[in-house]
């Protein structure tokens, strides 16, 4: 089998995935870790593709403070900067592709979360790669109310869905508008499957140089 990259080579990207709540999020995440690790299964590189999907970091911090009581907000940015300093100085992620699902408004919280993201490809010495999901309100809803979504104590509630799409200041989701290596993708009509392969492609054009 092939080394996982030339010494030279900088590690594999960092992924984030930001949308509304109910667009299919976690069910494209899943499809497009599973796909890339086919692409490098297929390739013998060596390398791999994880997964670290947003209710991994909320539910512990959930576990010990409710979201509104005072220091939540510091034990979640504790829980994700453990995550960040594991992943941006230890070599022995480099050859993993992380790709983390979010929702993060462009009110002063979710643009510290979204800064450290991209603080840490860069401390990491990777291509940061933000995807943004776009989705209609009708076909969000109906997404919305699938039966899985209790399981991760993940809004269910279209009211307030519908609420935070409304709201325009601050934005209800961070765009990542000056970041060359982003995608913002329209899921209304796609599939997971479908909407994986958009995001597989755009990916795959900042991992040539790792393989």
């Amino acid at each position: 089998m092939a080394s996982p990259f030339p010494p030279s080579s900088k590690p594999l990207p960092i992924i984030h995935i930001n949308g509304f709540p109910g667009t299919g999020i976690l069910t494209i995440a899943r499809e497009v870790v599973t796909s890339l690790q086919e692409h490098f299964a297929a390739s013998e590189s060596g390398c791999q593709a994880k997964l670290v999907h947003n209710h991994l970091l909320i539910n512990p911090a959930d576990a010990v403070l409710h979201r509104t009581q005072p220091g939540y907000q510091i034990l979640r940015k504790a829980l994700r900067d453990a995550v960040f300093s594991t992943v941006k100085s230890e070599p022995a992620t480099f050859t993993t592709a992380y790709l983390f699902t979010d929702w993060q408004s462009g009110d002063d919280i979710g643009i510290e979360v979204c800064k450290d993201f991209q603080f840490t490809a860069h401390e990491r010495g990777c291509d940061f790669i933000p995807i943004v999901i776009t989705c209609d309100q009708e076909e969000n809803i109906v997404r919305l109310c699938s039966s899985d979504r209790g399981v991760w104590h993940k809004i269910t509630d279209a009211e307030l869905l519908v609420q935070f799409r409304e709201q325009s200041h601050p934005p209800p989701v961070y765009r990542f508008e000056n970041v060359e290596t982003r995608l913002e993708l329209d899921v209304t009509n796609l599939s997971a499957q479908q909407a994986a392969g958009c995001i597989l492609k755009h990916v795959l054009k900042y991992l040539s140089s790792n393989e």
